[in-house]
């Protein structure tokens, strides 16, 4: 690909994280998430912009510079992890993680520091332009193994932790329209799949000797711009992000799927839970409102949200998610072939049965009948 075409596309992703660190700076009310995504793109513009503007030769008159950038590789994991974290966790406290999380960078420039020269560095980098394997030492090997390994770690250790938060708003909201950073799981896997193929190429390129240095190191500036433009992309759509709207608390009250634990339940409780629970679901039709939350039937039919939860999961075998919108699919059935809703869109309908979106009411309702909205209206009217 043309240099000065690549140059432009790299100065486009690092004008863009430059904006996007602005908006988050000028956000009215700011999370501790918005200071870890605000300082990574700081740092992602700063690392590509400093390479895309610098001269010819500009790395090879200070080679200590080359290793820098190597190990500043090292913080784009845990950049993602905390991120990830302080928007789940609202109790989140960084400042011990943030220091465990950077002891391999810190050990990493102790070592270049004390135990690899310059001379050292000039002489593998004139290696890697003769295109011939290139005589490391085995603690420098060691570390470029954790850089190879540490962004797909991170990014394993974040799908879990989101995977946890997609079942702990289930257990707690009746809609989970932006609570379940579906946004940030897929920039995630982006991140993932770009970084394996990248380190697929260095790997290939100093083994087999394939592909030029060039290559090599303009995909990795390359994937890093990318990166930076599909936060853009995905990013300023979500409230949680660049507007002034903050996520909802995190709802650790359900600590992260443990299996409920403390004395069991006696029989003849279950059963009074069961039957509240149900003549209060049929007679107060709390569902319709589209916000409902654990908390708040919690307090309609005075039962503990933790054994409200438990009664759920554990005798109606659903999550609070799937409990509540179950009612909303039988309200819709039922208004479907009531006259006072004939005037009504299939939308509209939903809305009205507690629904709050388009694509939660299409899924749930197939899920519940099979059907879709619009056959089973045909095969009931």
């Amino acid at each position: 690909m043309n240099q000065v075409l690549i140059g432009k596309i790299l100065l486009i992703g690092a004008f863009q994280a430059f904006f996007l660190a602005a908006l988050l700076i000028k956000k009215n009310e700011k999370a501790l998430h918005d200071f870890f995504m605000g300082a990574w793109l700081i740092f992602l513009s700063l690392y590509v912009s400093v390479y895309t503007i610098s001269p010819a030769g500009f790395f090879l008159q200070n080679p200590w510079l080359i290793n820098l950038y190597i190990s500043l590789l090292l913080l784009n994991g845990p950049f993602l992890y905390w991120y990830v974290k302080s928007l789940i966790h609202k109790d989140f406290k960084p400042i011990r993680e943030i220091f465990l999380h950077l002891i391999p960078f810190l050990l990493f420039n102790l070592y270049l520091i004390i135990f690899f020269s310059s001379r050292d560095i000039l002489k593998n980098t004139e290696g890697m332009n003769a295109s011939r394997k290139i005589d490391l030492p085995f603690i420098y090997l060691i570390f470029l193994f954790f850089i190879a390994i540490s962004v797909p770690y991170y990014i394993l250790w974040s799908i879990r932790l989101l995977r946890n938060h997609r079942k702990n708003i289930s257990n707690t909201f009746s809609a989970l329209e932006n609570r379940n950073l579906i946004w940030l799981r897929n920039l995630t896997v982006i991140l993932g799949i770009t970084w394996t193929i990248l380190v697929a190429i260095f790997f290939t390129h100093h083994v087999l000797l394939l592909f030029s240095d060039d290559f090599c190191i303009n995909g990795l500036f390359l994937t890093l711009s990318v990166f930076i433009i599909f936060v853009g992309y995905f990013g300023i759509y979500q409230p949680a992000i660049f507007t002034s709207r903050l996520p909802e608390p995190s709802i650790d009250i359900l600590t992260e799927n443990i299996p409920y634990s403390g004395s069991p339940l006696k029989m003849e409780d279950i059963q009074k839970y069961l039957s509240s629970l149900s003549d209060y679901m049929e007679t107060n039709k709390p569902y319709l409102n589209n916000e409902l939350t654990l908390y708040q039937l919690s307090e309609k039919v005075k039962i503990q949200p933790h054994t409200l939860s438990r009664i759920i999961n554990e005798y109606h075998h659903q999550n609070f998610f799937d409990y509540i919108n179950h009612y909303r699919v039988q309200e819709f059935k039922a208004a479907v072939a009531d006259p006072k809703y004939k005037d009504y869109s299939l939308l509209g309908i939903a809305f009205e049965c507690g629904f709050n979106s388009k694509s939660a009411f299409n899924r749930m309702f197939k899920k519940s009948t099979g059907l879709t909205p619009s056959q089973f209206k045909e095969a009931n009217l």
